[in-house]
């Protein structure tokens, strides 16, 4: 009986010494010294009443047979391992999957705390035997959720599961009531139990969304504010020839930019390069690769949309087999991986993809979330002129699959389905529809710098098809954008440090805000709450601009631990204004939009090695959208 003079102990109160018998109410009180024994069990039975474990008194309430022939109390309500693999035997040919397992284990586990009493003493081994009875009821929901409708033999499993998951709820509300009314008793705080990860129900929600999804909070300090920016670009380039002149290697980019409230934009690229250096003066290059974009109400959403799309791109390929989409998100190649994901992936529909023309103005980024992933190529070309300045040509072309709100309700909607239902099962392989609509983006640019300033110009063309390789393609926008900047090259702080530089940019930008701000105060139709937020926002940008002047050139030197920084290392600071008018041919509307960035940067350039990180925070941005002028 060294498990009720465990349990017993265990629930004595820390400090409490008693100096006689312990005073317990009862039948414990009658039995006489030779029925130790009994008058133990008596004691535990005593204290899991006062626990409030009704279920342990009544079973034993009736009067105890004589000791020589009385058995070790065994009280148990879940079955065994064992018992329970008995219980759901669908058949000789009917194996378990990954659900079933799981729960066998969680049984085994369950049972072999018990047998010693510890699910009854208040600590981390009764937490777990809590968590444990949480996991087998979620678990068992999960496996009958994706079995619903089943007509194979697994049918036969459902009243052994459904036995297990009525017990282990009242095991687990009993046992509940026990690690209260025990910390009630020896006086501790009634903390709820903390919960940790159920992994089989993680797995089975889409085990690859899960992942993504815990790099929220990295992507969230990226750019913890509206307006912020955070880019990350790695380039490998290996010679492979003697002269060192050509090469072959590649490019991984990611970007971030935190858009209004929470909602966040991020990008993904990863690119085969190659080309060639011509001396010193020029470099020609070009590019094959894929990318992942998408804006969601949150980092973590947008991450969710990244995996959708990877989903929706596995799904709709003619060439990799449904069973890789089924494993991958629903932890399964069988049909009832199929239902897992595509369950997951309505969840992520109707959770994300909703009419943006619901949203207020100020909530619009949140009801904009979409995904695309595709396909690019690039080219560029740049030298120097006379050692003076740089000339860099780029042009870039892109094309892939692009699902939101309108896409994939209208596309769900055509074969039969609604945006936020399942997918069921093709009969015929190859069946699966698209979802996506095929976008199109061709863009060039040409940019120049000259010392510390530097200016660029660039145009974009998007145009979609409502289907792949269906209908005639449909102008989306035009794009045009300016761009100039001015470089502090902080590791030299050249010309007088910021005063140089910042003051002739600051006036001119402030001159540039103040006519726009002017230009909104003269449009009728520009409302004079508008108008009044715009100036204010304007009149703060100029000055915040204005008073960097005034920063000691000291406050920017980063700080080296040893020595100098390496050579090919800078940690320029940017301040870039620019212009963008875009032309919505959905919409007929027109967006022209004026910001002012605060660049900081990193930059490394060890020949084969290159890196750049940027983090950007905006200084001001002013918009005519729709008729009227705001700012933020």
């Amino acid at each position: 009986m060294g498990t009720s003079r465990a349990v017993v102990r265990g629930l004595k109160a820390p400090g409490r010494q008693p100096s006689g018998p312990a005073r317990l109410t009862g039948p414990a009180l009658n039995h006489s010294p030779q029925s130790g024994v009994v008058a133990a069990e008596q004691s535990l039975i005593d204290l899991q009443r006062l626990a409030g474990n009704r279920a342990v008194f009544a079973a034993v309430r009736s009067p105890s047979p004589p000791v020589h022939t009385r058995k070790p109390m065994a009280l148990q309500r879940l079955w065994t391992r064992d018992e329970f693999k008995k219980q759901t035997d669908a058949g000789f040919l009917s194996g378990r999957g990954k659900t079933m397992k799981a729960l066998d284990d969680l049984l085994e586990e369950y049972h072999g705390i018990r047998k010693n009493g510890m699910h009854l003493q208040p600590g981390g081994t009764q937490d777990r035997a809590l968590n444990i009875l949480h996991e087998i009821v979620e678990n068992i929901a999960v496996w009958k959720d994706t079995h619903e409708g089943d007509t194979s033999r697994s049918k036969k499993r459902i009243p052994g599961l459904s036995r297990l998951e009525i017990d282990a709820k009242a095991e687990l509300k009993e046992l509940t009531e026990i690690r209260d009314k025990s910390r009630e008793y020896m006086g501790q705080d009634q903390k709820p139990v903390e919960r940790t990860e159920n992994k089989l129900k993680t797995e089975m929600e889409g085990n690859f969304s899960s992942i993504l999804a815990k790099l929220g909070p990295i992507f969230s300090a990226a750019a913890p504010a509206s307006g912020d920016t955070g880019e990350i670009e790695v380039a490998i380039k290996v010679p492979v020839d003697p002269s060192g002149a050509g090469y072959l290697g590649f490019r991984v980019k990611a970007s971030v930019e935190r858009m209004k409230k929470q909602a966040m934009k991020m990008r993904f690229e990863l690119a085969v390069v190659g080309g060639a250096k011509i001396g010193n003066v020029a470099e020609i290059g070009g590019e094959l690769g894929m990318y992942l974009e998408s804006q969601g109400g949150t980092p973590e959403k947008a991450l969710e949309l990244i995996s959708y799309g990877v989903y929706r791109r596995f799904r709709e390929s003619k060439v990799i087999p449904n069973e890789v989409a089924n494993f991958i998100w629903g932890g399964s190649g069988t049909s009832v991986g199929w239902k897992r994901a595509e369950k997951w992936a309505a969840k992520v529909e109707k959770e994300n993809f909703k009419d943006k023309s619901t949203f207020a103005a100020a909530d619009s980024d949140e009801g904009g979330a979409y995904v695309e992933t595709g396909g690019l190529i690039g080219a560029k070309a740049k030298g120097g002129v006379g050692g003076v300045a740089e000339l860099e040509g780029t042009g870039q072309y892109s094309t892939g699959q692009h699902y939101d709100y309108n896409s994939v309700k209208a596309l769900k909607q055509k074969h039969g389905g609604k945006l936020g239902e399942a997918d069921k099962l093709p009969t015929v392989r190859g069946q699966t529809h698209h979802l996506g609509e095929s976008v199109h983006h061709l863009e060039f640019g040409f940019s120049a710098k000259g010392g510390p300033f530097g200016g660029a110009l660039k145009v974009g063309i998007d145009w979609s098809t409502q289907e792949r390789n269906e209908g005639l393609a449909k102008l989306q926008s035009v794009k045009v954008g300016l761009e100039a900047s001015a470089t502090i090259p902080m590791t030299e702080l050249v010309g007088g440090g910021l005063g140089g530089y910042i003051m002739p940019l600051a006036a001119s930008a402030a001159k540039g805000i103040r006519a726009a701000a002017t230009g909104a105060a003269r449009d009728k139709r520009s409302t004079s709450q508008n108008v009044g937020e715009i100036t204010g926002g304007c009149e703060n940008g100029a000055t915040a601009l204005t008073q960097l002047a005034g920063v000691p050139k000291e406050a920017f030197v980063p700080k080296y631990e040893v020595g100098q920084p390496p050579p090919g290392f800078a940690a320029p600071v940017d301040l870039k204004l620019s212009l963008q008018g875009i032309y919505d041919f959905n919409e007929k509307a027109f967006t022209f939009e004026l910001k002012v960035e605060y660049i900081k940067g990193i930059e490394v350039n060890a020949g084969v090695f290159e890196m750049k990180v940027k983090k950007g925070q905006r200084l001001i941005r002013v918009i005519y959208s729709g008729g009227s002028w705001a700012v933020d």
